[in-house]
């Protein structure tokens, strides 16, 4: 029997793009699924894209794109390693996330403001829509009320799970239970860090605490990536907890090699490690990090995931290679080159256009000599600079500096040593311990 449900509470954090009303089935020819449908008022020629992950979290995402004749669609997906697949289809308005096993064949149809499901692997799909309703979060709420209330929305979305027991296998309805539960563990473990630190245990105690105990961790668990953005939320947080120190990438992987074990270790360390450089860190740090990851790791998929960023890195610069050189213009138009800063140590700060680390590298400069230490923000955008900084526009130069020091995201910053060599590449983000640790780096590197 065919099932509707109001469309407008579908999940947010998985609508990549917006979709508009859509119908969709999915089939098994073999070994690969077909994935065919047709959209409500669709037009031929609108441009329909098929996303899926083997292993969320871990294994990149693979996209196909088809258009539209008339109304309707079809992919056809290669196969796959696991026995789940998760996908998300996007057709130009909203969107659906769900999950197929082999051997399903799942029909959709997004229907104005509602959706229906029918088919073998529906199930699965409705059941993860539905959790996905008694776990969405509220917002403007009291800490007290919000933490209670995903407290509550806990046994709900076992209740919804539950209801369809019956028509899930075990590893099927534990992976959904971890997809479903993780998203809401990593939201309260986010309120214990807006919290005042004198606050923070306590909250922990009487709200946190009880519920992540109840959260499961196991291997079968860690292919769903909103569970493995879970741990590893949840790793920084007992790190922290524990040890009473601000995390580092390096900190975290430790911890997570010490209190986990099996695939489930594999996995997470691989998400962390992959995290790790999307988001910048000390190059000798990740280094370490990564290589003893691939001499320990079994899996070949998380070896490969691992591997390939890695030597992306390393084929970078370095600590101990020459700085690559520049001139570039500063506010008044007077070409600025690296090569005037010899003799002293130079922090480079390529910077974003909502950039929100120029406070705190101003506060920063103020401890050092400008005769001895310089501080280049190098961005498209005018930014407030005072005390040491100078700013540069590296206009149409832009992507060739960005790759001549390996910059992927903004903000990125690097010290250069006196002797006009890389001293550390990404060192950690100053906003997140009031900028000590990257002043004392600097104080090392005027050592030198």
């Amino acid at each position: 029997m065919q099932q509707l449900y109001p469309i407008q509470y579908m999940w947010p954090r998985f609508m990549l793009w917006k979709v508009a009303c859509l119908f969709f089935s999915i089939s098994v020819c073999g070994q690969s699924a077909i994935i065919s449908g047709k959209v409500a008022g669709g037009r031929s020629g609108q441009q329909v894209s098929l996303s899926y992950w083997e292993q969320p979290g871990i294994s990149p995402v693979i996209t196909m794109d088809a258009v539209l004749a008339k109304d309707s669609f079809y992919f056809s997906l290669p196969t796959w390693t696991g026995q789940e697949l998760f996908f998300y289809v996007d057709a130009g308005g909203e969107g659906f996330y769900g999950i197929v096993s082999k051997g399903d064949n799942i029909y959709l149809e997004f229907r104005g403001d509602t959706i229906c499901f029918s088919g073998r692997g529906s199930a699965a799909n409705r059941a993860l829509y539905l959790g996905r309703i008694a776990a969405r979060g509220r917002t403007n709420m009291r800490v007290a009320d919000q933490l209670e209330y995903d407290q509550k929305a806990i046994p709900q979305v076992d209740a919804v799970l539950q209801s369809y027991r019956d028509s899930l296998s075990g590893s099927l309805y534990a992976l959904l239970r971890a997809e479903l539960l993780g998203k809401i563990g990593s939201r309260m473990i986010g309120v214990y860090w807006e919290q005042e630190p004198d606050k923070q245990e306590g909250i922990y105690n009487r709200y946190i605490g009880p519920v992540l105990a109840k959260l499961p961790a196991d291997d079968n668990s860690a292919l769903s990536g909103h569970y493995l953005d879970y741990l590893l939320d949840k790793a920084q947080l007992d790190y922290h907890r524990a040890m009473h120190r601000q995390c580092t990438h390096g900190a975290v992987y430790e911890w997570i090699k010490t209190h986990y074990s099996g695939g489930l270790q594999e996995r997470l360390l691989a998400h962390q490690l992959l995290l790790a450089f999307a988001l910048g860190g000390q190059q000798e740090e990740l280094e370490q990090c990564a290589e003893d990851y691939l001499k320990m790791v079994r899996s070949e998929s998380c070896k490969v995931a691992v591997a390939v960023p890695f030597s992306r890195m390393r084929r970078g610069i370095r600590r101990g290679l020459p700085a690559p050189g520049f001139s570039l213009p500063d506010n008044k138009g007077n070409n600025i080159a690296l090569s005037q800063f010899s003799g002293k140590v130079v922090l480079l700060h390529f910077c974003a256009d909502d950039d929100n680390l120029t406070p705190t590298l101003d506060e920063i400069s103020k401890c050092f000599d400008k005769k001895e230490v310089a501080f280049l923000h190098i961005g498209m955008t005018p930014l407030p600079i005072h005390e040491n900084g100078i700013q540069l526009f590296p206009g149409n130069q832009l992507p060739a500096i960005q790759r001549d020091y390996n910059v992927s995201a903004c903000p990125t910053l690097i010290v250069i040593a006196r002797n006009g060599r890389i001293f550390a590449v990404k060192p950690p983000n100053p906003s997140n311990d009031e900028g000590n640790e990257l002043t004392n780096i600097i104080y090392e590197a005027l050592q030198q």
